[in-house]
């Protein structure tokens, strides 16, 4: 892979928005030719060069600014001392730069391999989500289980240690294999900067859980954010259907749309004995 698109790849993979500019056609005498591209991050940093000087910097200016309106552009750019579309330079060419916003897919993360973890990991990657399961089962983690895109961490025995970063704003979904390795997983995550959060179970485990974690000291207001039960109450019975309900939860938080949900009395339960 080109070190071009290596370095994009990779400042995706880490959720960093970004811009890139492709210099698409020049005319005369100008610092960078046909193709020469670079990144810019917001606050200005950049990779690679489009060749210095008074043109890279202006490209730079509009990148940020098809950063702020979240648009694709366009420019052309004058080498020239004076006039319109002017840079400032007496190179005397002129340079058209295809300017592209880039948006980090959204993450979601699955702890938990099984029934209804793997559903989500199927139906997941059409909605846009790039998507990262973990189990401290390594047998649950095999090529031959999971959808081809899914990236995959073995955690140590009953999800003991640390649990891998979670990107900021992103979305977890917690389905383990039982209500004790849940709880540890919710311990460590709870207050964690994210969009979604979400614990599988019934209301009774659920207050079970809640209040094991409150005699912990998890704070109140980081377990009021848990959405547990967890999904839309669509009446999901089979783990096709519940990795549904999930998933349509996700879309209306990532939306930010108004929804019914199935986890108000665990909230209501925590309110009431905070």
């Amino acid at each position: 892979m080109p070190a071009f698109h290596r370095e994009l790849a990779n400042l995706l993979e880490a959720g960093r928005r970004c811009a890139t500019a492709t210099l698409v056609d020049s005319k005369g005498s100008t610092p960078a030719k046909q193709g020469h591209r670079l990144i810019v991050l917001p606050g200005g940093a950049i990779r690679f060069t489009m060749g210095g000087g008074p043109l890279e910097a202006m490209v730079i200016a509009d990148c940020l600014e098809q950063l702020a309106s979240g648009t694709h552009a366009l420019r052309e750019y004058r080498l020239v001392p004076e006039g319109e579309l002017a840079v400032g330079m007496v190179c005397g060419g002129t340079a058209r730069v295809f300017i592209e916003v880039h948006e980090p897919e959204p993450q979601l993360m699955v702890f938990g391999a099984g029934h209804v973890g793997l559903e989500i990991l199927r139906m997941a990657p059409a909605l846009g989500l790039a998507c990262t399961v973990v189990d401290d089962r390594a047998e649950m983690l095999t090529a031959d289980r999971l959808p081809e895109s899914v990236r995959s961490i073995c955690c140590p025995s009953a999800f003991s240690g640390d649990l891998p970063k979670t990107r900021s704003g992103g979305f977890v979904v917690i389905v383990t294999r039982c209500h004790e390795t849940d709880r540890e997983v919710l311990a460590r995550l709870a207050g964690r900067d994210l969009a979604y959060l979400g614990m599988i179970g019934s209301r009774r485990k659920v207050r079970v859980v809640m209040d094991e974690l409150r005699e912990r000291g998890i704070p109140a207001a980081s377990l009021e954010k848990v959405r547990a039960p967890i999904g839309l109450e669509l009446g999901a019975l089979t783990p096709a259907e519940i990795a549904l309900s999930i998933l349509a939860e996700i879309v209306a938080v990532r939306h930010k749309v108004r929804r019914t949900l199935v986890w108000p009395a665990a909230k209501q339960h925590l309110i009431s004995a905070g």
